[in-house]
């Protein structure tokens, strides 16, 4: 096994301690407002993520950033690589509609910049302010499904990529098993919302002629 495979599959291992330790550390959680638990639950579930990761690579650089807007939450350089993990907290009330990535930088920002990514999601009651229970995936396991193209889920007006339900997790359905898979759901959605935005923003606008030269682009 390559170094970057032991690498990924030492953190996969993971995975079962993970979630074992957020279900057990995180009820104990006090969590306040509606506007700071998902922040409190967050900072906690990263603390303790970190705290097994340098467990595992003691001798490995693992950082965060000062601010909670850049991602990820918590990434490892080992051998001039880069991995990603980060934190999503969503409530039960509601499936989970975060923010993932976009479309049209996916590729560039995400996936040529880190060799793999996890995501760990908190599901929290906003109603009682408590813990309910943890998940640690794949970045691309917690992706959804947009049926209307076959590819991954995504927000129409800015190209968003979103989660699956809960669910999906409940059930864990995986919708792009591979990095293959999830580069053609990616491409599927990329071409679906063109194709669509083309549609119905830009074809009521032109003019005859205007009509006429857009269609020599695909001469």
């Amino acid at each position: 096994m390559s170094g970057t495979n032991q690498i990924i599959s030492e953190i996969n291992s993971l995975g079962t301690v993970i979630v074992k330790t957020l279900d057990e550390k995180l009820p104990n959680v006090s969590l306040g407002s509606y506007r700071t638990s998902w922040e409190k639950l967050e900072d906690k579930a990263k603390e303790i993520v970190t705290e097994l990761l340098m467990k595992k690579f003691s001798s490995k650089k693992i950082s965060s950033p000062k601010s909670k807007s850049t991602y990820p939450d918590i990434k490892l350089e080992i051998n001039d690589e880069c991995f990603a993990i980060d934190i999503k907290t969503a409530e039960l009330q509601k499936d989970p509609w975060f923010d993932m990535a976009r479309l049209d930088t996916i590729k560039e920002a995400r996936l040529d910049a880190y060799k793999e990514e996890w995501e760990v999601i908190i599901k929290y009651d906003s109603q009682q302010q408590c813990f309910k229970k943890s998940y640690f995936n794949l970045f691309r396991e917690v992706v959804g499904k947009r049926n209307e193209c076959d590819g991954v889920k995504y927000r129409p007006y800015d190209g968003k990529v979103r989660p699956k339900s809960w669910d999906d997790f409940e059930k864990g359905v995986v919708y792009w098993k591979t990095h293959k898979d999830f580069i053609n759901g990616i491409e599927k959605s990329l071409k679906h919302r063109w194709k669509t935005n083309i549609e119905k923003h830009l074809v009521p606008k032109l003019s005859p002629a205007e009509k006429v030269q857009f269609k020599k682009l695909f001469d």
